[in-house]
């Protein structure tokens, strides 16, 4: 009689221990990284009334006799499955998808978490919220990693000093289509009475650097009035084809006018007194504007004026803040618009007080093809930069963001993964230690040797699941209501054969 009331009391006192779990796990539905815990129960050791027997000749075998003498607990697990992730916006909050655990530790001892909600200090450490700190590693100078595990100190006044410019990357297309251009001043000759007006009209031929001509009068085109320019470069005629001497004749019946136009290079003379028409060549160009910087990080405006020569040949010619050219060169194109030569630089010139600016220009890129010209451009020179935030990215690295656009990477978390994450042991604050059964920590970056991503911006939330632990709770109370039952129902069994004496 005894026997039940002991395996009641054991039941009683292991669903009360499961009632603990559940409670506690409900009390964490909402703790950052908490993982849940279940209580599975095994029978007590049972007492043998009467062995078993085997079969003997024609008789068969006997089954033991047992009777159990109650529960006890089986294990307590921790159900490392993950959590659903909650979007914080907040770039120290870190979550793991996937196996492993943030390190946290204050130099002597390190504990292992799920929580992700780091934050940093005044002095530009990133802790937990007790203090500890997340442990990675930090990057060299070279920018290789230190293999040294510690805590992770962001270098909150840290500066990138500043480089000269040394390389310029052009990637430019050239408009083949592209002529020069002829320009005269309108003026208006004469002094007699009866005047005429006499136009020059030029139109483009299609022939780089040429023009045809005709000369108008009254609107009809003057006998001899036709013929073509051909230009140089640098302004100068080349070649003339047509006529030069043109005869108007005034309305109103008055003389004539013999003008002759000699199409040279020089000014254009009327023989009616001395009147002078000066005209312009204008070779097809167009100007890109470069920042540079030099040893001290101040940054210089390079203007690169890109003039052409002739169908497949362009001059560019650069000036520094819009004074003196500092560099001038030569780009030959082939007829499927690729370059085949490029002359000239580099590019020099000394800023006061800062050493001198030497530059190499790269036109590799460059191509000539009917088309607008356009220009694309990069340098490898910045001005100093103070660290103004960070980023961190799914590899764990923290990356520096600084005042001159440029970033570095600073450190890297480090994450722990383990053969048995179910033998770690709870140590409050939802971190956990290494134990006997554990095994010891593999320490990796994020993604490598099994370990999870790394999702920053978010939180992994509690993986209890409510409707499990309540449906737990109902089947716990039940047991529980049972065990008292076994009790009561055995003292009533006492109780009975007390009263057999009265």
């Amino acid at each position: 009689m005894m026997r039940s009331m002991f395996a009641g009391v054991s039941g009683l006192r292991n669903h009360q221990i499961r009632m603990d779990v559940i409670g506690n796990n409900i009390a964490n539905v909402n703790t950052v990284g908490y993982k849940t815990s279940r209580v599975t129960f095994q029978d007590a050791l049972s007492q043998t009334l009467k062995g078993a027997t085997a079969p003997q000749n024609n008789r068969g075998g006997i089954n033991p006799q047992q009777v159990g003498l109650g529960v006890m607990l089986s294990s307590i697990d921790v159900l490392h499955t993950a959590g659903n992730l909650q979007t914080t916006g907040v770039n120290t909050d870190l979550a793991l998808q996937g196996n492993g655990f943030f390190i946290v530790g204050d130099g002597s001892q390190n504990y292992y978490t799920r929580a992700g909600n780091f934050s940093m200090d005044t002095s530009g450490r990133l802790a937990y919220s007790n203090g500890l700190q997340l442990q990675g590693w930090g990057v060299r100078s070279d920018g290789s990693l230190d293999t040294t595990l510690k805590g992770i100190t962001l270098p909150i006044n840290s500066t990138i000093a500043p480089r000269a410019t040394t390389e310029l990357n052009y990637n430019v297309i050239f408009d083949a289509s592209l002529n020069g251009t002829l320009s005269y001043a309108p003026m208006t000759v004469g002094t007699a009475p009866n005047t005429a007006e006499m136009t020059i009209k030029l139109t483009p031929t299609g022939v780089t650097n040429q023009w045809g001509y005709e000369v108008i009068t009254d609107g009809t085109i003057i006998g001899n009035g036709t013929g073509t320019i051909t230009l140089n470069s640098d302004g100068t005629v080349n070649t003339i084809t047509g006529g030069g001497n043109f005869q108007i004749t005034p309305p109103s019946g008055g003389p004539n006018i013999n003008i002759t136009v000699p199409l040279s290079g020089g000014p254009n003379t009327f023989s009616d007194g001395t009147v002078s028409i000066t005209g312009d060549f204008n070779a097809p160009s167009f100007m890109s504007n470069v920042e540079v910087f030099d040893s001290l990080g101040t940054s210089h405006k390079l203007t690169t004026t890109f003039t052409k020569v002739d169908n497949t040949t362009w001059t560019w010619v650069t000036t520094e803040d819009g004074v003196s050219p500092v560099g001038t060169g030569t780009l030959v194109f082939d007829t499927q618009g690729n370059l085949t030569s490029s002359t000239g630089g580099p590019i020099t010139f000394t800023p006061p007080g800062a050493e001198q600016v030497q530059i190499t220009p790269n036109f590799l890129e460059s191509k000539q093809y009917d088309g607008e010209s356009s220009v694309a451009w990069s340098q490898n020179g910045y001005k100093m930069g103070y660290l103004d935030s960070f980023k961190i990215d799914s590899a764990g690295k923290i990356i520096g963001v600084f005042t001159n656009g440029l970033t570095k990477d600073i450190a890297q978390v480090a994450v722990a993964t383990f053969a048995n994450p179910g033998g770690l042991e709870k140590m409050g604050e939802t971190m956990f230690q290494v134990s006997s059964n554990s095994g010891e920590a593999q320490i990796n970056p994020s993604g490598v040797g099994g370990s999870g991503k790394i999702t920053p911006g978010t939180l992994e939330m509690s993986n209890v699941d409510l409707s499990q632990e309540f449906t737990d709770m109902i089947v716990t109370q039940r047991g529980f209501q049972a065990n008292s039952r076994i009790i009561t129902t055995s003292d009533e069994m006492l109780q009975e054969l007390v009263n057999l004496k009265r």
